[in-house]
This record gives structure tokens, C-alpha cells and sequence, in this order.
């Protein structure tokens, strides 16, 4: 006969998980326009703003994401069962069926609890996550640095419908150094002569729909611009430098706020970046449109390779010091050497793509320690989690009977024996095994740690020294580091297992794993900064093969001779936070900027300050214009 208590429970525990997945779903929806970055220059004053730095296609897009990463989150609460609400520490006094419910209210924050900030931290991270995912708010910072460094001309269309008188003194002005006052006031007035042109019936790129939103901020900015305008009009031939650079940065921020406005409605009426560039390019500013490097092309080889290391040495380690040599230990290779040519992969890849999301945000310094330490935080989570990873699909029966232990508290099970334990009376806790798996698999966070500090910290200097004695340079810099890092992890490891009661696996000497770990960072040093060096030289990209070319040429013709030009395209330069013109190039926030440092650099040289160099050149201490 059916418990009737029972059927009730049940059916209140449902009906408590539905409403609890709707209200977190209701309110994952809603929070997910808070923003989750302090700068609020590149957010307009509309009731939901974040909206509005999405291209549209990509707002419900994420949005979604980001309810299903809640519901996840939700989901993971619950599988501890009614305990969880103890371990919050909370005294409900709600039914017991209910507490699917309670859960729901907490993580929404709905719930008054001090106990747990961590959820909150936890939220807040996954909705940022998300939103960096979608290149907010670096794309709208981005198309402001875009639109700072590109040449501005604007077209016929819409000097015509400036008086002749003003038409004239703007395009003298516009003629004038970037840095100047004038230049700067110039580009602001016709930028804002442009924008009140929308909506008048003339041939415009803009589209006053799509910036209809803005109406306030663009009352702000028209204000300032007034503001700004009499004082400039007031201005006479005695004007101190003091208050002409008071008056530049004034405009400056004037420029920052209008390229957001731009930026912002551009964003609403394009369906894809390639349609933002085709519109500022209508308005009359010259983007420069690059693709980037393949960094996949560069650190796949190298990870083959490591892989390939990895397994040969499992190997003859259990062919030598075991004396087997069967499919169990090829598969053991197999696991270990597809954990390390992910591990060490990934390390390399995020070296290179971080320094590259440092230079694109202006951020990146050579050799800082800031940087670097950024660079390797996120490695060696990435490591740790390679090695988490590994051993869910390696083991993954062990896995799952930790999982259903810990779901189900049960504190008494044991996993079943088997080949690898050469002790048959050890009994290993079901539960524990997961939480120790994990916790000795995070002193590999040194390892990729390491390895992309060293790496990323390796990618200076001119690009064209590839040769014999830069390789192995670098790869004795890889090498020796990670050696010392793989060392400390695998004795670090070995030691804490031990502690922990693990099953003693294969743990071979500390001397031979350093050895190997010295092997696969000369590798790493040997094949990747030589790749990456060697597309900056010569990129395998079409598009970035013709503006490399372009700039060598536009160099040549401005310095003088081949060698100089060289010289200053593959070399170093302080005005490009340490990296070659050949590199920064490649990127949309500096394409526009090293034209306008070769200008000046040749002017220099003109002047007695350049010297006939073929060796990596000095960097010229430059001021950004």
C-alpha cells in the first residue's frame, strides 16, 4: 500500500524544484543587465544599459547562456539533498519539502543570510564570465581605441552641409598635427556636426533609430561640446601651456564620450563587426581590419610533441622498473601523456592569448611582473583543471561512486580493488576519492603556471632572432623552469597523497620526472616563440602578409634605406609598449598609431636622432600624440 506521507512529500519537493527553477530563472534573466565592470564610461544612461553594448543578435544569445549556467548552478546546489540548508547554516522553519525552495531564494538573494558571500562571489564571477565572453565591455573599450588612433577624414556628403566659412577653417584644422589643439577641437566639431546631421532626410551611415536610445547621453555631450566652445572662443594668442593642456584634456574626454556614443549606436544597427568597420569607415574614419595570428597553428605541434614525450617515458618507465609492458600500461601512457599535451598546450596558448588581450586593452608592459602574474593565474587554473578533467574521463567508474557516495552521504563505501594497488588491504573511502583527486591535482597549477610566465615574458625583442642560439635560449628558460615547477608539483603531490591515504599510482623518481619536465619545456621553448616570432615575419594570413608589406614599404620610403626600415618594423619600440610594429599591426587599437610613430621617428631622424642600425634598434623614448 502506498505511504500516502510520502507520495505528499514528494509531490511538495516537486512542486518546490519547479518554482524554484523558475524564480531563478526569472531573476538570472533580470540580473543579468547589472553590470559586473567598475568603468562606467562606456555605459549610457538608459534603463537597461548593457544591453546596448551587445550586438543585437548577441544579447538573447547570452543571456541565454547565462540562465542555463544559473540553472546549472541551482542544480549543483541541490545534489547534497535537505543537509545543504544546514551547511548554510540557516534555521528554516519551513516545511522539509520546501527546501528546494529555500535554496532557490538564497541563491536569487532573496534569503537574509550573512553566510553566504561565497554564492554571491560565485554569481557574480559566472555572470562576468559570460559577459567577457561576449566582449563586454572590451568591445565597446575597443572600438574607442579604434576610433582614437584611426585617420579621420570626413566625406563630401557631410562637409557640404557645413557653412563654407567654417567648412574651410575645419578642414585646415583637420590637416594639423593629431595632437594639437586645434586637430583635436576640429575632429570633435565635425564628429558633432555629423551626428546632428542624422535624421534630416540627407544620405547619412547612421541611422537615428538606432541611437534613439541615447537621447540623454547625447544632450550631455552636446552640452559639454558647448561649454568647451566658449572657452575655446575665448582663447587668445597668450594662452599658457597650462591651461592649453587643460583644454586638450577636456577634449579629449569630449572625443572619448562622443566614440562611445558612436560605438554605442553602431552596435544596434549592424549585424556583425564586419558591419561596424563598413559604417565608421562611411563616417569617415579609416579602420584598419586585422584577423589576428593562428595561435592554434603555433601551439598544437608543440603540444603533439610534449604528448609524445610524455608517453614514450611512461613506457620505458614501466618496461624498465616494472618489467610489463601490456595494453593496461599503454593505456596508463595513453591517459598520462593526453593530460600533459593538453596541460602544457593550453599553458602555452593562454600565454600567447592573454599577452595578446593585454595589448589589445593597452595594459601589457614588457616584462612587468603585473602582467606576467596575470598571465600565469590563469594558466595554472587551466592546468589544474586539465588534470581534474583527465581523471573524470581516465577514471571515470571511480568517479561516478564518489559522486553517488558524497550525493548520498554515505560515508562507509569503499571502491571496488584494482590492478593499479599493490597493496590489497588498502580500502580507499568512496567519497573521498573525488575531493583527494582534486586536491593533488592542484599543485600542477605551478606547472602551467610556470611554463606561460616564462613563455609570455620570452616574447620580446626583434622578432627576426630566430636563430640557432635564440632557440636554445629559450629553450633552456623553458626547460630549467619547468623542470624546477614540475619537480615541486610531483613531490608536493606524492607527499599529500600519502598523507591523504591514496592509492599508491605511479609515481616515478622526482630527478626522472624534473628530467621529463625539463624535456617538454625545451620543447616548448625550441617550437613556440620560434612559430611565434615567425609569423610576425612572415604571416601566414594574406590580409596581414599585404599590411606587413604595406608598412615595410611606407617605412623604406620615410627612413631611407631597407635595413633601417627593418629595423624599425621587427624591433622593439617603447612607444608600442615594448612590442615590434610588425606586431602591433595585428591588432585594431595600434594599426592606425604606428603610422603615426614612423612619422615621427623619420622627423627625428631628420634631425640628427636616428642612427644607421641593421642590429636590434634602441627604442626612441616616444609621447603618444
Amino acid at each position: 500500500m502506498t505511504n500516502l506521507p510520502e507520495v505528499s512529500n514528494f509531490i511538495g519537493q516537486y512542486w518546490s524544484a519547479v518554482v524554484g527553477l523558475l524564480i531563478v530563472a526569472a531573476y538570472a534573466r533580470q540580473r543579468f543587465n547589472e553590470p559586473t565592470f567598475p568603468n562606467r564610461e562606456t555605459l549610457p544612461q538608459t534603463v537597461v544599459p548593457l544591453r546596448y553594448l551587445f550586438l543585437p543578435s548577441a544579447y538573447e544569445r547570452a543571456r541565454r547562456i547565462y540562465i542555463i549556467a544559473s540553472l546549472l548552478l541551482y542544480g549543483l546546489l541541490l545534489l547534497p539533498g535537505r543537509q545543504v540548508i544546514e551547511i548554510f547554516g540557516i534555521d528554516a522553519k519551513l516545511p522539509p519539502q520546501a527546501w528546494e525552495l529555500l535554496v532557490a531564494l538564497l541563491l536569487v538573494g532573496l534569503l537574509p543570510t550573512t553566510n553566504i558571500k561565497w554564492i554571491i562571489m560565485i554569481e557574480e564571477q559566472l555572470r562576468r564570465y559570460v559577459h567577457e565572453w561576449f566582449l563586454v565591455p572590451d568591445g565597446v573599450n575597443k572600438a574607442i581605441a579604434v576610433l582614437e588612433d584611426a585617420p579621420y577624414e570626413p566625406p563630401a556628403s557631410q562637409l557640404e552641409a557645413i557653412p563654407d566659412a567654417q567648412r574651410e577653417r575645419l578642414q585646415a584644422d583637420l590637416k594639423l598635427g593629431r595632437g594639437s589643439l586645434r586637430y583635436r577641437w576640429a575632429r570633435a566639431t565635425m564628429l558633432m556636426a555629423s551626428l546632428n546631421q542624422m535624421g534630416t532626410g540627407a544620405l547619412h551611415p547612421l541611422r537615428k533609430a538606432a541611437f534613439d536610445p541615447f537621447a540623454e547621453d547625447f544632450d550631455a555631450i552636446q552640452a559639454r561640446h558647448k561649454i568647451l566652445a566658449q572657452d575655446i572662443a575665448n582663447l587668445t594668442k597668450s594662452i599658457t601651456p597650462e591651461k592649453e593642456e587643460a583644454l586638450k584634456r577636456s577634449v579629449a574626454i569630449l572625443l572619448r564620450r562622443i566614440y562611445a556614443y558612436i560605438s554605442w549606436g553602431v552596435r544596434q544597427q549592424a549585424s556583425s563587426d564586419r558591419a561596424i568597420v563598413q559604417t565608421l569607415e562611411a563616417l569617415g574614419f579609416s579602420i584598419a581590419v586585422v584577423d589576428g595570428r593562428r595561435l592554434l597553428e603555433i601551439v598544437v605541434p608543440a603540444a603533439l610533441v610534449v604528448g609524445w614525450i610524455v608517453m614514450a617515458f611512461w613506457l620505458a618507465h614501466d618496461a624498465i622498473l616494472n618489467g610489463r609492458c601490456d595494453s593496461r600500461s599503454i593505456l596508463s601512457a595513453w591517459s598520462s601523456a593526453t593530460a600533459a599535451g593538453a596541460m602544457y598546450g593550453l599553458a602555452a596558448f593562454i600565454a600567447l592569448k592573454q599577452r595578446e588581450a593585454q595589448i589589445e586593452q593597452r595594459v601589457w608592459r614588457e616584462t612587468s611582473p603585473k602582467c606576467l602574474f596575470r598571465i600565469a593565474i590563469r594558466a595554472g587554473l587551466v592546468t589544474w583543471l586539465a588534470i581534474v578533467i583527465s581523471t573524470l574521463i581516465w577514471q571515470s567508474g571511480d568517479v561516478l561512486r564518489s559522486l553517488a557516495a558524497i550525493v548520498q552521504m554515505d560515508w562507509t563505501a569503499v571502491l571496488p580493488q584494482n590492478a593499479q594497488q599493490t597493496d590489497a588491504n588498502i580500502k580507499i573511502a568512496a567519497w573521498s576519492f573525488l575531493p583527494v583527486k582534486i586536491l593533488t591535482a592542484s599543485f600542477w597549477f605551478l606547472a602551467g603556471a610556470a611554463a606561460s610566465a616564462i613563455l609570455a615574458s620570452r616574447m620580446t625583442g626583434d622578432v627576426r632572432r630566430t636563430h640557432r642560439s635564440d632557440r636554445i635560449r629559450d629553450a633552456a628558460w623553458l626547460g630549467t623552469g619547468l623542470g624546477l615547477a614540475v619537480a615541486v608539483a610531483q613531490l608536493m603531490q606524492s607527499a599529500l597523497a600519502e598523507q591523504l591515504g591514496e592509492s599508491p599510482l605511479k609515481f616515478a623518481p622526482i630527478v626522472t620526472v624534473a628530467l621529463v619536465g625539463f624535456v617538454c619545456g625545451a620543447v616548448i621553448g625550441i617550437m613556440v616563440p620560434y612559430a611565434c616570432k615567425g609569423s610576425l615575419v612572415t604571416p601566414p594570413d594574406p590580409i596581414m602578409a599585404r599590411e606587413l608589406r604595406n608598412l615595410l614599404r611606407e617605412a623604406e620610403t620615410t627612413l631611407g634605406t631597407r635595413a633601417l626600415a627593418e629595423s624599425w618594423v621587427f624591433g622593439p619600440h617603447s612607444g608600442l609598449p615594448g612590442i615590434t610594429p610588425a606586431e602591433a599591426i595585428q591588432y585594431e587599437g595600434y594599426a592606425n598609431l604606428v603610422r603615426t610613430l614612423l612619422y615621427s621617428d623619420a622627423s627625428r631622424e631628420r634631425e640628427g636622432s636616428w642612427s644607421d642600425r641593421t642590429d636590434k634598434p634602441t627604442p626612441i623614448a616616444m609621447v603618444k600624440s
